[in-house]
């Protein structure tokens, strides 16, 4: 008896899980529709950091654009004792206007190491209106 327990409890995580994974995927078929059909540009640039700096930028999208994402990649060697960390992803502007479009995806970058290191700053950016 105590093994059908485990099997509901199973089979109503799996039906949770599936149902979760069908929100984010309508959420984002959502946030594409947001472009009214227009294409959807992804801007990626690589900067440097110094060894033991912080840097502070942002990735701006083109004329006429808008941010909806951003996303970071550091592709050199992991130190789990020193890890490069983003702790800054977000919206953001190149105007210091209130209400002003966000047009850009801001970041703050960690470099613990020693060693200058190059992340992937990405933004995601679809028409305004």
């Amino acid at each position: 008896m105590a093994s059908h327990g485990n099997l509901g409890g199973k089979i109503t995580l799996a039906v949770v899980g599936a149902l979760s994974l069908a929100a984010l995927a309508l959420g984002g078929i959502a946030a594409a529709n947001q472009s009214n059909g227009s294409a959807v540009t992804v801007v990626k640039e690589t900067r440097g950091v110094g060894g033991r700096e912080i840097l502070s930028t942002n990735v701006v999208c083109g004329e006429g654009l808008r941010a909806v994402g951003g996303g970071h990649a550091f592709r050199g060697a992991h130190d789990l004792s020193k890890p490069v960390a983003f702790p800054v992803s977000a919206p953001g502007s190149t105007s210091d206007t209130p209400g002003a479009v966000q047009n850009a995806w801001d970041f703050v970058v960690v470099n613990p190491t020693s060693e200058k290191i190059s992340v992937e700053l990405y933004a995601t950016c679809v028409p305004i209106g």
